[in-house]
């Protein structure tokens, strides 16, 4: 595979990650703040079962790629 083609694949499936979990991030945080802790007690099933699946798809649209380096890991932090 082109590695142009490589890094656009992965690097939608990760925008697509993030914008999943942007999206849920703001959904839980629209919760009236004096009602957060009882709602996200009550929902974190569904709330987990959200994370889990949209990390799951990333990672099965995720193409081979080069594995992680220690210079990766710091521009990342």
């Amino acid at each position: 595979m082109n590695p142009t083609v490589r890094v656009e694949t992965r690097a939608h499936a990760i925008g697509e990650l993030l914008h999943e979990l942007s999206d849920l991030l703001v959904a839980c945080h629209a919760v009236p703040e004096a009602a957060q802790p009882d709602r996200w007690a009550a929902d974190a099933d569904k709330i987990t079962g959200q994370v889990a699946l949209a990390l799951a798809t990333a990672r099965a649209r995720l193409v081979p790629g080069p594995t992680t380096t220690p210079a990766t890991v710091e521009r990342l932090t």
